[in-house]
C-alpha cells in the first residue's frame, strides 16, 4: 500500500515508489490512487492512497527494510522514540505491505502464514 498526505501527494508516492531498488523489486500494476480520510489521528489533512503490486526476490523483513529506508529518505520520522514522532499522524510518504505471496505481513516483517494452504 502506498499514501501520502503532506506535501505533493502524487509526487510524493511517484517519487517513493523510483527509490525502490529495481535489481530486487519490479513494480507489475498499481491502482487508481484515492483520496480518503485519515484513521485515528482525524486532525489532519486527506490522505492519496493506492495499492502496488511487485514482484521482489526479497523476503517479507528485507522488503520491509526496503520500505523504511525509502520512507526515511523521503523526510518520514520513523524514530518512534523521537518527541515529534505521531503515531498515525501526517506524513509525506507511508508504505505499507499487505499480502507477501498470499499471506498477511505484521508491522515488524513476520509473515502471518494462512493456514488453508
Amino acid at each position: 500500500a502506498v499514501g501520502s498526505n503532506q506535501g505533493s501527494l502524487y509526487q510524493n508516492i511517484a517519487t517513493s515508489l523510483s527509490l525502490l531498488p529495481s535489481s530486487t523489486i519490479k513494480l507489475l500494476r498499481t491502482s487508481h490512487l484515492r483520496l480518503t480520510s485519515p484513521m485515528y489521528v482525524t486532525d489532519q489533512p486527506q490522505f492519496l492512497n493506492g495499492a502496488v503490486e511487485i514482484e521482489t526476490t526479497l523476503s517479507p523483513r528485507e522488503l520491509l527494510w526496503e520500505l523504511k529506508r525509502v520512507e526515511k529518505e523521503m523526510g518520514r520520522n520513523v524514530n518512534t522514540k523521537s518527541e515529534d514522532y505521531v503515531r498515525f499522524g501526517p506524513r509525506v510518504v507511508d508504505l505499507d505491505i499487505i499480502l507477501f505471496d498470499g499471506d498477511t505481513v505484521d508491522g515488524d516483517g513476520s509473515v502471518d502464514e494462512d493456514d488453508d494452504d
